[in-house]
């Protein structure tokens, strides 16, 4: 028999692979794989884009259960920002702009979901 807890340890954990995937292995992807001319290009489209895209529909997700899934959203800033400073330049303190944008985005879009 499965209960609400239960579901709700799969949703979590379900959303924090997602978040991992998505804020290391793309940066990734694209520090290494791409090329230069590409690169730049899908690092902008990575991080204008897909990123607070990412972040609005984790928040809004987590809106049905804030007291439980608050701290996704954060945990998507700080796995960004790592992933950043480990596959692009730690020296860049500009990441630190954008982990807060994605945190903001990811908090308010989980206060207008909540239910």
């Amino acid at each position: 028999m499965k209960t609400s807890r239960n579901i709700g340890d799969r949703r979590y954990v379900y959303w924090l692979c997602i978040t991992l995937a998505v804020m290391y292995l793309l940066p990734f992807a694209v520090a290494r794989l791409a090329s230069e001319c590409s690169g730049m290009a899908l690092c902008m489209l990575l991080f204008f884009f897909v990123n607070p895209v990412y972040s609005a529909v984790l928040g809004y997700c987590c809106g049905s259960n804030v007291r439980r899934m608050w701290n996704l959203p954060l945990i998507a800033a700080v796995a960004f920002l790592s992933g950043a400073w480990l596959f692009f330049d730690i020296r860049e303190a500009w990441f630190l702009v954008y982990a807060v944008a994605y945190l903001a985005i990811g908090w308010m879009a989980m206060g207008l979901a909540r239910h």
